[in-house]
């Protein structure tokens, strides 16, 4: 049970404090109370604030030594049970993310703070798990809009494969925004190729150092948490925000109501499937922001699949955005002149064997805005056909295959900006 303290004489106006669950680090302990974490813990050195949380622990005077601290061990199988730990010496932050599982933390929690303009945090020589962790959360006060506007991490180049960072927006339950670093960078394959950049995201450094400029908006309230799908890595972490920012794609302006979403893919198709690489309902308007398309094959034949956008009533071959995957990329002739990291387009990654290529590149529209207003599909074919004359993207059936494309392994993400 968290137990609400309304006085203690160090508190400041807009500061709570409270004693979290066993286990619960103080993201979450704040979260749930429609707060912010405040990572400043202040105990005089005295455990007194135990006492006004309720808690009858056994005063334990060593200084601080960990990021579950102050805390009230409360698992008897633990040998400091029942002892208050870490009131003294608390350094001046200790990190909201921090939790054990035999421990309940003192946590300290603001309320939603309308002279805030900026907000985030750092994290320092973390550890990523296999257990979802919860980094940053923020409220917004009434009438305000929240924007994320920075993401960065860093870790050695091993631990790229498995990193799960989600974004939940506005109190929702499966996260609208799920992505690992080096693809939401538009790179497939955890190539460490470095360093690059745009001003929207890019590689700074040997290992990990990516981020992203996304401007990710939200109403009321963003949880942030990172998790890993095996063993545990050390990582740094920093996510960055402002309220009231306008967010502009080129010369369209998004609404402050709009949303942000993340249209993951990650499976294997037959050759010359149409993919629905995003589905926006029929009823919504908004604009697609930027696309990263990550392919393994048995050979460079896929790359001649068309891109297709609809809208509205629009039937088949709705608009075509491309007559080859490489032209959508602002390449040519299977991306011949190399890889790049260009502004607008990218090609990031190619290694080729005998019977296996892999490959992946991103673009972005900026400044050729696909804007809609009754819905939106944006469709890839792994490969594609011709018709007798010669001419591709018209047969949504039949026709001649240009090459000898095979079943494909397809990776994409698609970033959509929508509203009512």
């Amino acid at each position: 049970m968290v137990i609400e303290l309304f006085l203690i004489a160090a508190a400041v106006s807009n500061a709570e404090y409270f004693l979290g669950e066993t286990g619960q680090s103080c993201t979450e302990v704040c979260y749930k109370r429609g707060m912010d974490c405040n990572p400043r813990i202040i105990t005089n050195n005295s455990s007194e604030i135990f006492k006004q949380l309720g808690s009858d622990c056994v005063p334990d005077a060593r200084a601080w030594w960990a990021t579950n601290q102050p805390g009230v061990v409360t698992n008897s199988s633990d040998p400091n049970f029942h002892k208050c730990l870490g009131y003294t010496s608390v350094p001046g932050g200790v990190l909201c993310s921090g939790a054990y599982p035999t421990v309940s933390r003192v946590c300290r929690c603001d309320a939603a703070d309308k002279s805030q303009r900026v907000f985030g945090t750092g994290l320092s020589n973390g550890a990523i798990t296999t257990t979802e962790q919860w980094i940053f959360n923020k409220h917004v006060v009434p009438g305000d809009v929240g924007v994320m506007t920075h993401f960065w991490i860093t870790y050695m180049a091993n631990a790229d494969d498995g990193v799960i960072i989600r974004y939940y927006v506005d109190g929702e339950a499966t996260p609208s925004i799920q992505f690992t670093p080096s693809q939401a960078c538009g790179v497939g394959f955890y190539d460490n190729a470095s360093p690059w950049g745009t001003k929207w995201f890019g590689k700074g450094a040997k290992d990990g150092a990516w981020h992203l400029n996304f401007r990710i908006p939200f109403q009321k309230i963003i949880l942030v948490t990172a998790q890993h799908t095996s063993g545990s890595h050390n990582f740094y972490m920093i996510v960055r925000g402002t309220t009231n920012l306008p967010i502009n794609i080129g010369d369209i302006v998004v609404p402050t109501n709009a949303r942000l979403q993340l249209f993951n893919i990650n499976k294997q198709f037959p050759a010359l499937t149409y993919i629905d690489l995003a589905n926006v309902p029929k009823g919504k308007k908004g604009v697609h922001f930027m696309s990263t398309l990550i392919v393994e094959s048995g050979n460079m034949n896929f790359l001649e699949g068309c891109y297709h956008m609809y809208t509205g009533a629009q039937e088949f071959p709705g608009t075509i955005l491309s007559t080859g995957t490489e032209d959508y990329f602002d390449s040519a002739w299977y991306f011949n002149a190399g890889e790049f990291h260009l502004p607008v387009s990218g090609f990031t990654h190619l290694v080729q064997k005998p019977g296996n290529v892999r490959w992946s590149s991103y673009r972005f529209h900026e400044m050729d805005p696909l804007v809609f207003d009754d819905g939106y599909r944006f469709v890839w074919r792994v490969g594609d056909t011709d018709d007798v004359s010669g001419i591709k993207c018209m047969m949504d059936v039949g026709g001649i295959p240009a090459g000898s494309p095979t079943a494909s392994n397809v990776t994409s993400l698609v970033w959509v900006y929508t509203w009512n």
